[in-house]
């Protein structure tokens, strides 16, 4: 170790945070080890390679430990760094071939599927926050910052739909349309292509609005479940529909999937998701 310092190198085709961590758990074994960690990430060819491996030996590195997806990237990495009598540790290569030999499949050797699979989970997290938080139109000003705004009656799926969207990475809100209550003004401000309308069967309402009551311990006396008043709200919110101009699905014998799935596909369509796909495998 020159300089008594024990110098490594973390080698990657992706951040290289796996290596890292990996490495860090191994040196929190050895108490009082001075050590430098130097990281490397996007390594994606072997000039790359070359150029590490010369300044490791020039800087006299002790270590060298990579992750690369690639496995002729990985054989090209345990020559080179034999050639350098560089000690390396191969952290995914023995991994990936257990698995090949086990499961009888080739892996993909695509750098980064791990880091995408995670900003695909936090979208998702960072999604639902944002339905619960613009649910029932609650933070009216945080739809402009929405992929899909839904609106409706009370009791017309908005919010289930909405949840079931941002699970899919979705950042869905929802509006009520109410007679009494005049379209909130952030509403007319966003694209329109954003926006769908659920409606129901005023009879099948009656019954969900009904049932609700009944969950929450109260009477069905009053007029928020009377067929009058429910045809007065759906006639009210079909017409802002109208004048909106935007697409009506009818939710009364639809599973809260089927509805996301069509929304989804219009969305996608219209290429409303910045490029990027729903993740529709959860």
């Amino acid at each position: 170790m020159p300089g008594g310092i024990f110098r490594i190198f973390v080698v990657s085709d992706s951040t290289g945070e796996t290596a890292e961590l990996v490495c860090k758990a191994a040196l929190s074994q050895f108490e009082g080890l001075n050590y430098t960690l130097d990281k490397f990430p996007s390594i994606t060819s072997k000039a790359n390679i070359d150029e590490i491996m010369n300044l490791a030996l020039k800087e006299g590195a002790s270590l060298v430990i990579y992750t690369l997806a690639s496995s002729a990237l990985r054989e090209y990495m345990m020559r080179k760094a034999k050639e350098a009598e560089i000690f390396s540790v191969d952290v995914l290569g023995p991994v990936i071939s257990s698995i090949e030999r086990v499961s009888g499949m080739r892996a993909k050797e695509r750098p980064g599927l791990l880091r995408r699979m995670d900003e695909a989970y936090f979208r998702r997290i960072r999604a639902i926050e944002f339905a619960v938080k613009c649910d029932d139109g609650r933070y009216l000003p945080g739809i402009k910052g929405a992929d899909v705004v839904l609106i409706g009656v009370s009791r017309s799926s908005k919010t289930p739909v909405s949840m079931y969207l941002a699970y899919r990475g979705i950042f869905a809100a929802n509006v009520p349309l109410i007679p009494e209550v005049e379209v909130p003004k952030e509403l007319l401000e966003i694209d329109r292509r954003r926006i769908f309308g659920l409606t129901i069967h005023p009879e099948k309402l009656v019954q969900i609005r009904q049932e609700r009551l009944k969950l929450m311990g109260l009477g069905s006396e009053v007029n928020y479940v009377k067929l009058e008043r429910v045809l007065q709200e759906l006639e009210y919110a079909e017409g802002v529909m109208r004048r909106l101009g935007v697409p009506v699905i009818d939710v009364t014998n639809k599973a809260i999937e089927e509805t996301a799935h069509e929304i989804i596909y219009h969305l996608e369509r219209r290429g409303l998701l910045d490029g990027r796909k729903a993740d529709i495998s959860v």
